[in-house]
């Protein structure tokens, strides 16, 4: 990050500590909403994609089998096991 991003960043920052606990709670649910839309937009069916996860390893594949609107179910390519995660875990593989 840059000297003004990491300024807009404390800013930030300060404005969502000023905020009562419920109106931060609010605001990171809307902002989780706002990362998982984002992900989902990208993913179909069948998208084969990476899990960014310390107990997967970083060179399994997995490919989408469902998609729900808080989370993305796996299924690894060449076995039948099946995750259930978060979208921002996923990586698509290009």
């Amino acid at each position: 990050m840059g000297m003004s991003e990491m300024s807009k960043f404390y800013e930030a920052l300060s404005m969502v500590t000023s905020l009562t606990k419920e109106q931060q709670d609010r605001f990171i649910s809307e902002v989780k909403d706002l990362q998982r839309s984002s992900v989902v937009n990208e993913l179909n069916i069948g998208t084969v994609v990476k899990i960014n996860h310390k107990k997967i390893s970083s060179t399994d594949q997995f490919r989408v089998t469902k998609i729900n609107r808080k989370n993305i179910k796996c299924q690894q390519i060449g076995t039948n096991v099946t995750y259930t995660v978060t979208p921002s875990l996923l990586e698509i593989i290009k």
